[in-house]
């Protein structure tokens, strides 16, 4: 180990599950550059939704569900839900896509543990397998009904002028 090197430890709970460091060396600083790239790109994307206010015009392409159908999928309204967020208005954000913390969380969850296990630093329990993709599905379809159905218009995410 070099005098950059940091020693091996764990933080283990119950069944063993947490979190377990390993040496730093570069190594792992090349094996991180994938999930930095990926959490550069979001970053990236995200400033720009936030400085281009999607109220006010698209800032993606349309969602091609909603241009078919005309309902609401489970993910419309999150570009506006970023910028809402960006800017502080969090029940701006829920109006937009209730969903979109829960989301965010995920996301975050999932890329810490890619990056752990990456690096070999740490070990996340990342939610995966079949019944936690039958409970996602399950989730975003019982939304989208919810969304679209007559009297709960508070679940659909804000017009764009």
């Amino acid at each position: 180990m070099g005098q950059h090197d940091l020693a091996a430890c764990s933080v283990t709970g119950p069944a063993g599950h947490g979190l377990r460091f390993g040496p730093i060396d570069r190594h792992h600083w090349r094996r991180l550059a994938r999930p930095v790239l990926v959490a550069a790109a979001l970053g990236a994307a995200t400033g720009v939704i936030a400085v281009a206010n999607p109220f006010k015009h698209h800032v993606t392409p349309p969602c091609p569900f909603h241009a078919v159908t005309g309902l609401w999928c489970p993910l419309c309204g999150g570009t506006r839900a970023v910028w809402a967020a960006t800017h502080g208005d969090f029940r701006l954000m829920l109006h937009a896509n209730i969903l979109f913390p829960a989301i965010v969380v995920l996301i975050g969850w999932t890329w810490l543990g890619w990056a752990g296990r990456a690096t070999g630093w740490w070990r996340l329990p990342v939610p995966k397998g079949r019944s936690f993709k039958l409970a996602v599905v399950a989730v975003l379809v019982a939304f989208t009904v919810l969304r679209n159905l007559p009297g709960l218009g508070a679940l659909a995410p804000p017009s764009v002028a």
